[in-house]
């Protein structure tokens, strides 16, 4: 492995001389610029008093007839302190560390501003337009070529330093909350120096904001909303990305065991992935969670889940296909059985998914089948403990559990489920449900990665961190999110595999390895209790937000802005306000993406002959 070869901070990391004699360079053009509209503004206030945005186009053209040559004059330095700065700041412009298409943009309205202003200064003795527009075109360039001026100086000048020459590569394992937030922390840091390599690794080649999986599952969102590519959030960043899945890790050695796969499929004969030996100085795991099924006899097989991005898009082809059979079988068992939808798991995830499925098909399904009784569609929340939320706020819960019942949606507590078959839920007290369609909601365990890497595990299965999130027997790896087992300060209790946890210990780490790269001393992590979110339906959330307890629309509208403003990528955010904007108005899309796999996984065939 090398150190990247495209260096996003060019500005940052040029030499002092380059510096030095572009900043000088700008200063003397604002200068000239500076001295020419003064001397301009000085020879109009002579020949001629006025406010300058009003009548400086009829300042100009007094000038013209009253001395052409001294209006050439003055037209020729401002024209060279414009062309001066512009051209240096173009330059620099095009070398600092912003997104493509913000640089052609600003670099677009800044060459048409200055071309104008031209345009202007050359008009104005004939043209009324020119002179009545004058002062403002002025200062909209000047306000154009200070846009473009201030991002480079800012670049070249104000950064943290660090004074070390050892060259230090960071791996970062997993691109989710955790793993981003740490890495985008370190390159806002540190990771303009030239001897600092960071590498994030991760099977996908996007960032999955999972919070808004259960609205893609129902298509209030679309899909691809709720991903960003990491190429495309480290464009402007000295983060590499690397496909591949970290399956060995030797502490000793500090190596990490990439694999990559060439084939999705690499049980085929004569197929195989390849391995890569990836060595770090710091190694940051945060490979995330998997699916908890608890051994759930037939989960795997029949269970539908809501981790990724394929899942929420099986998930909603599943409620669409199943409404489109129940339209054109005649069995009401087995129309009741399609009809009926089984989710397991009450906490927020379970909720929400629930609760969308059911304003998907009350708001849209039932009135695309007018084949299908409105009172046959049925959604089951089955919960093992005594509520829904459990560890929320008893008034969050409360009010949850009456907007769910409002709903229509059943709630089945204090029942476990023992089995999960094509047609069934086997619970253990009372009857089976009879459903074709149960989607596992019921918890999430820590990555198999971790069995691999030879460390001490609790019994969950996590790797236990000091409260720097070192392995203490190896204090160059950290462990965050889902894979760590740090204990709360304040309540002394084990921090839950959630969200703000991954987040809030990115951000710390960030920090952390910056101060100590820099030999400052780092203090410990401190969790912080933002609170607790979930949707209820349709313009119904229960919000618990720094101890104020919320429900109903304003909960929604609380609900829907925190999760706006997580989303990653600007193009994201404005996306999906078009999308939840479009829902409003247009009725969402039933076209079925996928037909139903041809796979043994499902149910076994049953033919049945029916007379139609």
């Amino acid at each position: 492995m090398h150190l990247p070869k495209t260096d996003r901070y060019p500005l940052k990391n040029a030499p002092m001389s380059f510096k030095l004699l572009s900043t000088l360079g700008i200063l003397v053009s604002v200068a000239l610029l500076a001295w020419s509209w003064t001397a301009t503004f000085g020879i109009l206030k002579t020949h001629r008093p006025s406010e300058f945005c009003q009548l400086l186009g009829d300042d100009l053209w007094a000038l013209w007839q009253y001395n052409r040559n001294l209006y050439i004059l003055v037209y020729f330095f401002q024209a060279v302190g414009y062309a001066v700065i512009y051209l240096i700041a173009r330059l620099l412009f095009k070398r600092t560390s912003l997104r493509r298409r913000m640089k052609s943009l600003l670099l677009l309205s800044c060459t048409f501003l200055a071309l104008l202003n031209q345009f202007i200064w050359i008009t104005a003795p004939f043209l009324r337009f020119s002179q009545a527009t004058a002062g403002y075109i002025g200062l909209a360039s000047a306000a154009a070529l200070v846009a473009l001026t201030l991002p480079p100086l800012f670049q070249m000048w104000f950064h943290q330093r660090w004074k070390k020459a050892k060259p230090t590569r960071i791996v970062i394992v997993g691109g989710g909350f955790a793993g981003l937030y740490t890495a985008l922390g370190l390159d806002g840091k540190l990771g303009h120096h030239q001897h600092l390599e960071i590498v994030l690794i991760d099977k996908k080649n996007f960032f999955l904001f999972p919070p808004l999986l259960p609205s893609a599952a129902v298509g209030t969102v679309e899909t691809r909303q709720v991903t960003h590519s990491f190429r495309r959030i480290f464009e402007t960043t000295n983060v590499r990305y690397e496909k591949g899945e970290i399956v060995a890790i030797d502490p000793a050695a500090k190596v990490a065991r990439m694999h990559i796969h060439l084939d999705e499929d690499e049980k085929s004969p004569g197929v195989s992935g390849t391995d890569v030996n990836l060595s770090y100085d710091y190694l940051v795991l945060a490979p995330g969670s998997v699916n908890q099924t608890f051994n759930t006899k037939g989960c795997l097989e029949y269970a539908f889940f809501l981790k990724e991005l394929t899942d929420a898009m099986k998930v909603r082809n599943r409620i669409i296909d199943c409404f489109e059979r129940a339209a054109v079988v005649n069995d009401e068992t087995i129309r009741r059985e399609l009809l009926r939808f089984a989710v397991v798991g009450g906490g927020p995830t379970g909720v929400e998914i629930a609760t969308e499925i059911h304003d998907l098909i009350h708001e849209v399904l039932l009135k695309r089948y007018p084949e299908i009784p409105k009172a046959w569609p049925e959604v089951s929340i089955i919960q093992s403990g005594t509520q829904i939320l459990p560890g929320w706020p008893e008034k969050v819960v409360r009010e949850s559990t009456k907007q769910l019942h409002r709903l229509g949606v059943k709630l089945v507590l204090n029942n476990r489920v023992m089995e999960v078959k094509s047609n069934a839920v086997v619970m253990k007290d009372g009857d089976p449900i009879a459903t074709r369609t149960t989607l596992w909601c019921a918890g999430v365990q820590p990555s198999p990665l971790l069995k691999a890497c030879a460390l001490p595990l609790d019994k969950s299965g996590r790797v236990a961190v000091d409260e720097f999130l070192r392995v203490p027997e190896h204090p160059e790896m950290y462990v965050l999110g889902d894979s760590a087992a740090t204990t709360d300060k304040a309540s002394g209790k084990q921090l839950p595999p959630i969200g703000q946890v991954a987040f809030q210990q990115g951000d710390y780490l960030a920090k952390s390895l910056s101060a100590l790269l820099r030999g400052e001393p780092v203090k410990p992590f401190s969790y912080f209790n933002f609170g607790a979110l979930v949707s209820v339906g349709e313009h119904y959330a229960a919000v618990d937000l720094l101890g104020v307890k919320l429900t109903g629309f304003l909960g929604w509208f609380v609900w829907r802005t925190l999760y706006l403003s997580k989303i990653v990528g600007l193009s994201n955010k404005i996306r999906i306000m078009i999308d939840w904007t479009l829902d409003l108005l247009i009725e969402r899309s039933i076209a079925q993406l996928q037909e139903r796999e041809p796979s043994s996984a499902r149910a076994p065939a049953q033919k049945t002959v029916e007379t139609v």
